[in-house]
């Protein structure tokens, strides 16, 4: 196949997909790329294609469907609503030999894609052309082959009585079949769970992997009786054959199973509590390579779609009772550190889209943690006055022994004309590129399409050990980025000769001209290393790089909280959880439950330096906060497992979310202000700097415990 022009890769789709670049280093499914499903998202205000009577071909007359495009489960039929995702597949895979380019693959689908979407602006005499963004491959064993979105669930009983409200939960590891989800009567709460990375079982009502229904669960426990296990085999809930499903449920617990039963289940050390029969329950499993790559690339149509069959099967639920829509809560644990970090990424527009819109029908409510960064060094902030002779700079530690790719972001603000800017980045001392890399904040000619956009490839030696790029994300704000390959030699496919970029510190600078654009007052320049933990459920072999404030001379750090101006360009605030920036989001922070204090790992939202007596806000902030931690010595909060009986003790942010989740659902259904369950706080320390530190880190709202103790 000849070359063609990438018409619609960005940054990470280049960097991940690039056969010489990126994916020999990405998780199985794309370093062996050999699936023709692929996810995606449109972000276009253009009408979604009717699918069910457009055929799309590769030329008149063909005999086979060029690209098969479906949509999952979107509530209210996507109306209204300007990103939504889709997935789609190649039919004539069979009748052709494979392409050795991803690539090329895919941009030759999505321009077939775009000839059928009719999107003529009249007002303007042209047709504007969506944007996509390619997400994670699907394994085809989990494609459903004969798929109707607006069919029935398989055994879906409504309750007897209908339900107040309805609790969400979207995480990995649903245990679906644990006791804890029983009502009164001993049937299930969970009216439906999709399990996205399932096997799937024929026939269905969502696009790929399986849905399991309260009928259906139920009839599971029936016949394998207290044996949860063979109840997860038979589900196809443990799938050792499907890396994406994979034995999960096998461990004794899961992140799934703590939040799932701290939103939804009994909770641990309470000798009485409300019946929650009049709380129903919907889940989803995503895959479990979503936490493959901690970066937050190619799993938005994942999320997108769980959030619209959340809001679709709660909205199915209502009418199976003949009400309107029901209050409904959602809890997400789940996020990346990058970003635009502004509310008006693609996941972020989305988010506020759909929430803005059934709230006009019903409460409704997206739960979300605001991290667990905010010692990792991973966040720089730069204003006006810390450029020095018209550039900055800042260190990127890259660690060794990293087994996966690094990230690192810097956003300007948006509105700024970049006309006179320019990126660079210096590798560690005694490393030298084939050619000294330098962008230009501005499009290249050879990319017509998507966002402007520009990149150039990192050598040394001849060998491509990361990627240097420039793109107007979305067409409203310019990102500079660096991408970089391991820091230790790996194997690589074909026995190709092994490349790795070296660890140490790597420099990134901005630099302008006299003539260009200073910030306006107010703006400043963001930067975030993307996440690179290593979950130990996968052994990525990930490690966190972190950014390093150049030329500060080192200083004792105080083991007590510091509450001072001017805050250090490298700081916690701002670390943010980049995937909770939408405005009608809810974001909770951690605190431990014996002092108060903020959690130190719990992120924060954005502050600016200033000349008064206290620093400003920037960004969205934390909203509330609730357990993360029992005491300094007690790490953690504690929940169900996997397996009936089991406990699980999780640290981390992820797991004060669904104890906020579960203290609003149950005001919402005793038809009471959702934040009744909540403690309002004030900050009236002398100190003002303290104050506005405080509120950053734990909000306005403050949730109770669940347990006692301390």
């Amino acid at each position: 196949m000849a070359r063609r022009v990438r018409q619609y890769t960005g940054p990470y789709e280049r960097w991940v997909f690039g056969k010489n670049l990126g994916r020999p280093f990405s998780f199985p499914a794309i370093r062996n790329w050999s699936s023709r499903y692929f996810a995606a998202l449109m972000d276009s205000q253009t009408a979604l294609p009717d699918v069910s009577t457009v055929k799309f071909r590769a030329e008149p007359g063909a005999p086979v469907e060029r690209v098969d495009i479906r949509y999952p489960p979107l509530w209210n039929d996507g109306q209204g609503l300007s990103v939504r995702p889709f997935c789609f597949y190649d039919p004539a895979a069979e009748e052709e030999p494979a392409s050795t380019s991803i690539e090329d693959w895919i941009d030759m689908l999505l321009e077939l894609l775009d000839q059928n979407i009719d999107n003529f602006d009249a007002s303007s005499d042209n047709r504007p052309r969506p944007r996509y963004r390619i997400n994670f491959p699907i394994n085809p064993a989990t494609w459903t082959q004969d798929y109707d979105p607006a069919g029935p669930v398989g055994d879906f009983a409504p309750q007897v009585t209908a339900p107040k409200a309805i609790i969400a939960v979207i995480d990995d590891g649903i245990p679906f079949a644990n006791r804890t989800y029983l009502n009164s009567a001993g049937k299930t709460r969970i009216s439906n769970c999709w399990l996205q990375s399932a096997r799937s079982p024929g026939p269905g009502a969502v696009p790929f992997g399986r849905e399991l229904s309260n009928g259906e669960i139920d009839a599971l426990r029936t016949e394998h009786g207290r044996d949860e296990k063979a109840i997860y085999y038979a589900a196809g809930a443990i799938d050792a054959d499907l890396p994406e499903m994979g034995n999960y449920l096998l461990r004794e617990t899961t992140h799934g199973a703590h939040i799932l039963s701290t939103a939804a289940g009994k909770t641990l050390g309470k000798t009485q509590e409300p019946s929650q029969d009049d709380i129903e329950i919907i889940a989803v499993q995503l895959p479990n390579t979503i936490a493959w790559d901690t970066s937050g690339f190619g799993k938005e149509m994942y999320m997108l779609s769980a959030l619209h069959y959340v809001f679709e099967r709660a909205k199915r639920i209502a009418e199976a009772h003949g009400s309107a829509e029901l209050p409904l809560v959602v809890n997400f644990s789940y996020g990346w550190s990058g970003g635009r970090h502004d509310g008006q990424s693609e996941m972020d527009t989305a988010i506020q889209e759909l929430l803005e819109s059934r709230r006009t029908l019903a409460p409704t409510y997206l739960v979300m943690p605001s991290g667990n960064t905010y010692l990792d060094k991973m966040h720089a902030n730069f204003q006006e006055s810390e450029f020095v002779n018209d550039e900055i700079s800042i260190g990127w530690q890259v660690q060794p022994d990293d087994r996966t790719s690094s990230y690192v972001e810097m956003w300007l603000p948006e509105g700024l004309d970049p006309d006179g800017y320019t990126f660079e980045v210096t590798p560690p001392r005694g490393v030298s590129f084939d050619a000294t890399p330098s962008l230009a904040l501005r499009g290249a000619p050879r990319f017509p399409r998507g966002d402007p956009r520009n990149f150039v490839n990192l050598r040394v030696g001849g060998a491509a050990v990361g990627q240097l790029s420039v793109d107007k994300n979305r067409g409203t704000r310019w990102r500079a980025m660096v991408a970089l390959a391991p820091s230790m030699p790996l194997k690589m496919p074909n026995d190709d000769p092994p490349r790795w970029a070296t660890s140490g510190r790597w420099t990134l600078t901005l630099k302008r001209t006299t003539a260009a654009d200073r910030l306006p007052d107010g703006d400043y320049i963001n930067i975030w290393a993307q996440r690179d933990d290593d979950p130990s459920e996968l052994r990525t072999g990930g490690r966190q790089s972190y950014l390093v404030e150049l030329d500060k001379a080192p200083t004792q750090k105080s083991a007590l909280p510091e509450y001072k101006q001017p805050l250090s360009l490298v700081r916690g605030f701002g670390s943010m959880n980049g995937v909770a920036n939408a405005d009608l989001v809810t974001r909770v922070a951690g605190y431990i439950q014996s002092t108060g204090q903020p959690a130190p790992y719990s992120s924060a939202g954005g502050l600016l330096n200033t000349d008064d007596p206290a620093p400003e806000t920037w960004g969205q902030h934390v909203d509330i906060c609730g357990v993360s931690d029992r005491s300094p010595v007690l790490p953690g909060t504690v929940a169900q497992g996997v397996y009936s009986g089991a406990r699980s003790i999780l640290i981390g942010t992820s797991g004060a979310a669904p104890q906020v989740a579960r203290s609003i659902v149950r005001a919402l259904a005793d038809g009471l202000d959702p934040m009744s369950g909540m403690a309002t706080q004030v900050y009236e320390y002398e100190n003002p700097v303290k104050n506005v530190h405080l509120k950053a880190r734990l909000g306005t709202y403050k949730s109770p415990p669940l347990w006692a103790g301390g």
